[in-house]
């Protein structure tokens, strides 16, 4: 079986929605991907981003192959189904953040939106974002397939160590949370920040250890002064992008994961966390409840006081702590990856 693979932008990075493609294309053996790519040409942001919306239709229209089922694999291209004439379509949709959270009226999104209402199918992550995709985009239902991410556990498993905390400069002795993930506005991190001040005061001798690239660079502004105003430039630490084999390594380091998003498509980092043995904080809002289960506390989003306590109290209560270990590890295991691996290839072969 042959699927063209219409990918966007080439890129050697995994990360997010390119990790999901990849975790799962790497176990269907027997189908073969013309992949429909383009090139880096820019390091400055949005260059690539207008070539994707002015250069690739073009490059797409060119490389399909009239009898293969169509595979594009982010929702932000679905505006390629505006624009060409494709049959047998398929489109990876992991969530509909700027209509459904953002509200916007970015007539590029409503190009997307138009092309999403052609596919001939929809694969999305959560039963969260199945029920937005059919009540922001007027989708059937019944034509979304869920399949839902998960974990490597041949790399995220239980090897509690706090080696990788030496390159930070962090003590044996000091408590140290994480999170992971961008920081845009609906990750929430500036409530963070508020409510980790409030812990502060109780737990003195903590870190909070931030995992990610600041991909809203106004954003990370607005974080560095909060965190001056809030005096907690000896608490907080920045990593940048670390590679997965260390973020394993940090997971497995820590003593809480926290993840207090406002909107996620899905949300795999509380999974990971669990997946290493660390007791997780999550929101109760969007698709995280569905995610996590019982094997997170789930937390207001909106409760500075409530969020510092829920995580004051994982840090000093050891059975609370191990029940939640107990339950994550449990829970991690219940997402594979050759699961929606075969889900994926049942989808291709229906059309």
């Amino acid at each position: 079986m042959e699927i063209d693979y219409i990918n966007g932008l080439k890129t050697v990075e995994i990360f997010g929605m390119s990790k999901y493609q990849s975790e799962i294309h790497n176990r269907l053996d027997n189908v073969k991907l013309n992949r429909i790519e383009y090139p880096n040409i820019s390091k400055i942001p949005g260059i690539n981003k207008i070539f994707e919306y002015s250069a690739y239709p073009f490059i797409v229209k060119k490389k399909i192959i009239e009898n293969n089922a169509k595979h594009i694999t982010r929702q932000d291209m679905a505006f390629l189904l505006e624009l060409i004439d494709m049959k047998k379509t398929i489109v990876t949709c992991h969530d509909i953040i700027p209509i459904a959270y953002y509200k916007t009226l970015n007539p590029l999104w409503k190009l997307n939106a138009k092309g999403l209402r052609k596919a001939e199918k929809i694969i999305t992550v959560s039963e969260f974002s199945k029920q937005d995709i059919s009540k922001y985009i007027g989708y059937p239902e019944e034509k979304i397939e869920v399949i839902p991410p998960a974990v490597d556990h041949s790399l995220y498993y239980q090897n509690r160590n706090k080696t990788a905390l030496n390159k930070y400069r962090i003590g044996e002795a000091e408590k140290v949370i994480l999170y992971v993930g961008a920081e845009e506005p609906r990750k929430n991190l500036q409530f963070l920040l508020k409510s980790f001040s409030k812990l502060k005061a109780k737990i003195p001798n903590i870190k909070l250890l931030k995992v990610g690239t600041p991909n809203y660079l106004f954003v990370r502004k607005k974080l560095l002064k909060q965190i001056e105003a809030l005096n907690l430039q000896n608490n907080i630490i920045f990593t940048g992008y670390v590679s997965e084999t260390e973020l394993a390594d940090i997971y497995n380091a820590v003593d809480l994961f926290v993840f207090p998003s406002l909107y996620e498509g899905f949300g795999i980092p509380p999974l990971e966390a669990m997946a290493c043995g660390t007791p997780v904080i999550t929101s109760n809002t969007s698709s995280l409840p569905e995610v996590v289960g019982d094997a997170a506390i789930q937390a207001d989003p909106y409760n500075v006081e409530d969020f510092a306590e829920k995580m004051y109290e994982v840090l000093q209560n050891d059975d609370l702590k191990e029940e939640l270990v107990r339950k994550g590890l449990k829970r991690s295991k219940m997402f594979s990856w050759d699961s929606s691996a075969k889900k994926t290839l049942k989808v291709y072969k229906e059309l």
